[in-house]
């Protein structure tokens, strides 16, 4: 399936899946070493389901899937992460 007919399908199932199923696509990623970057230009925060501020959803979000390399080299620990593109573009992550 092409990235495009994938896309259009995510956009009708995204409703529908659960936090549990995210959580396991993202332990699926981890698994092969990869890691889902959020990038928002948003400055508000938010508070996280498990606690701590997180930056507030923003129509202009970019969706990155990153190695452990491509991680360290923006400065961040291996994980999942959600960077505020204004904040990295001055060095703070």
């Amino acid at each position: 399936m092409l990235a495009q007919e994938m896309g259009v399908i995510f956009t009708k199932h995204a409703d529908l899946i659960t936090s549990k199923c995210w959580a396991e696509f993202l332990r699926q990623l981890e698994g092969k070493g990869l890691y889902l970057v959020i990038e928002t230009d948003t400055v508000g925060r938010v508070m996280s389901p498990l606690g701590g501020l997180m930056p507030m959803p923003s129509k202009e979000e970019t969706l990155h899937i990153m190695t452990e390399d491509d991680l360290r080299q923006r400065g961040l620990p291996p994980g999942h992460h959600i960077v505020n593109r204004r904040t990295e573009k001055n060095g703070i992550s």
